[in-house]
């Protein structure tokens, strides 16, 4: 069944938004919640079970063990759009809950096997389909970003083996985007895929200081999905970009209790140049939209303290500041990201070879006010005074965790 033509641009607009939407604010790098107490500054840990989702090079430098942690996420974003009556809040549900697991075991004396679970994409945004002033009436209408969602699981397989003082890892990443749905007043696309990458990484320990670094490799998820609407529906496939990251940390023991860490990230936001859309083979035909999107690798600086304040209790505290990867050439309302800065604490408590963790983080994104230069023409919204204005964000991040190590 073939959708009405004044129907069929503007949602390929919207599935042309799926590659950029989801890879830049809806990024988690909270792998653990010992991460989260740490601004996620652990790529140089040796110590900490929470440590080996971010570098799982760290095995090696324990018998085994597991972490299991759930985290809760508040998120409060809003806009005041240039020529609107006032500032509208995403209509969004705040409250979400991600798990993650990372689990690990000694297979020969200097040989450790391991997998991570974990969420590095998610979250949602909605916005009510009169938010946008240009996109509130007649045919534009179509094109208003009504929601916007991913939900991303990474299963992560690791090998780590120490040589003395350093260790290395290789291991594979399994990205199954489970859940993928964008709408507008128009329609709605939902569909699903998984790929598989890699990732490689070394740490090593001399005395109290300790490197490390991690590379994951950029995926191409492959999405099928459906485009439907009042007019029907059609099959459609398009292409989720993962970037690549690299981590590089540096930790110090300053003394028995007090330790410091300070991590580089940077992630290849680049890849999201432009992304295209096809109609499903069994459809066939050729590229419906090629849409551009002008992002840009970014860098995050992240500072991690911990603290023993007793053989059994451990004290942790974190910065970042995150550098966004969106320019304004191509902007959108479906992520307004912007730099963010990072504020974060936790405690860890040992009860013999179990151990329990909470952390608390709060987010704040820099107010980014948007004016384009390019007027909306009816064509992509994206780059456009369409999405003119000032948005807002902050979020708040809550975590639990226990632990066990193996003897």
């Amino acid at each position: 069944m073939r959708l009405r033509t004044s129907i069929m641009p503007a949602v390929l607009i919207a599935v042309a938004g799926l590659g950029a939407a989801h890879a830049s604010g809806f990024a988690l790098a909270e792998l653990s919640i010992a991460g989260l107490s740490e601004a996620d500054a652990l790529v140089a840990n040796t110590a900490s079970m929470g440590a080996l989702a971010y570098n799982p090079a760290a095995m090696a430098f324990h018998k085994g063990g597991y972490d299991l942690g759930l985290l809760g996420i508040d998120v409060h974003t809003q806009v005041t759009p240039t020529g609107g009556t006032g500032s509208v809040v995403a209509t969004t549900p705040h409250w979400e809950t991600m798990p993650n697991l990372f689990w690990a075991d000694k297979i020969a004396p200097h040989t450790r096997f391991g997998f991570g679970i974990n969420e590095p994409y998610g979250l949602q945004i909605a916005w009510p389909a009169q938010t946008f002033s240009t996109l509130a009436q007649g045919p534009a209408s179509a094109l208003a970003p009504t929601f916007t969602q991913l939900r991303l699981f990474d299963v992560a397989p690791s090998f780590s083996y120490r040589f003395g003082h350093v260790a290395v890892d290789v291991g594979a990443d399994y990205y199954d985007a489970h859940r993928v749905a964008l709408g507008t007043p128009a329609a709605t696309v939902s569909g699903s895929g998984d790929q598989v990458g890699a990732h490689v990484g070394a740490l090593g320990q001399w005395g109290p200081v300790s490197v490390g670094a991690n590379y994951r490799s950029a995926a191409n998820v492959p999405l099928d999905g459906t485009l439907a609407s009042n007019a029907g529906s059609i099959p459609v496939n398009a292409t989720l970009h993962l970037p690549w990251q690299f981590a590089l940390g540096v930790r110090d023991a300053l003394n028995t209790k007090l330790g410091v860490e300070f991590d580089f990230d940077r992630t290849g936001w680049s890849r999201f140049s432009n992304i295209a859309v096809n109609p499903a083979p069994a459809v066939g035909g050729p590229t419906l939209l090629t849409s551009t999107y002008d992002w840009q690798p970014s860098n995050a600086y992240r500072l991690g303290f911990h603290y023993a304040l007793s053989r059994h209790v451990r004290l942790r505290a974190g910065y970042a500041y995150d550098v966004t990867g969106a320019t304004n050439a191509h902007f959108s309302a479906r992520i307004p990201d912007a730099n963010r800065q990072e504020f974060s604490f936790g405690a860890s408590q040992r009860l013999g070879a179990w151990s329990l963790s909470a952390g608390y983080m709060y987010v704040l994104f820099n107010t980014r006010t948007y004016v384009s230069n390019t007027a909306f023409n009816g064509g992509d919204p994206n780059g456009t005074s369409a999405y003119d204005g000032t948005y807002k964000t902050h979020a708040q991040l809550f975590g639990i965790s226990i632990g066990r190590r193996f003897s």
